[in-house]
């Protein structure tokens, strides 16, 4: 029935019904949508939201795969006998660790120790600026050799459980 003919059909009640089809019928003209059955917009959503936590699956799987690769490829390179091939990460970390004990240690430090064994002997102490470790670069490397940039991962995998 069209808006006209329930207006006519039934007083108040035509009236409403009437104003509530015309009011679909022109939201329908100016979406270009037509009006989706609550149930199929219901069936829809859980397929989206299917398709979603299917999506999440696969990705999660990916990177547990890439994980386990990586893992395969770090016991091959530690059970190498040269140290081209099973050293390069301990140098690499030993590299760390000498960025961050200068930085934090002995650039403070060995100024102020100079300083005072030459006021102790009576001499003036000129220590000349030590040079800066580029430390937003060092620990980039440093936090990609301890695997910090999984654990976001770890995180998401935890919070679904």
């Amino acid at each position: 029935m069209s808006f006209f003919s329930e207006l006519i059909a039934g007083g108040a009640a035509g009236l409403f019904t009437g104003i509530g089809t015309f009011a679909k019928d022109i939201r329908a003209a100016i979406t270009g949508e037509s009006i989706i059955d609550p149930n199929k917009r219901a069936e829809i959503l859980l397929n989206a939201q299917m398709l979603e936590a299917a999506s999440e699956k696969a990705l999660l799987d990916f990177e547990q795969k890439m994980s386990e690769a990586q893992t395969a490829i770090n016991a091959v390179e530690a059970s190498s006998s040269s140290v081209f091939v099973a050293g390069w990460r301990p140098a690499v970390g030993w590299v760390c660790v000498c960025g961050l004990f200068y930085t934090f240690l002995l650039k403070p430090l060995f100024p102020w120790a100079v300083t005072v064994g030459a006021a102790m002997f009576g001499y003036k102490s000129l220590v000349p600026p030590l040079p800066e470790v580029p430390m937003g670069d060092l620990i980039v490397l440093l936090g990609g050799m301890l695997g910090l940039g999984a654990m976001r991962t770890a995180e998401k995998i935890s919070s679904k459980k």
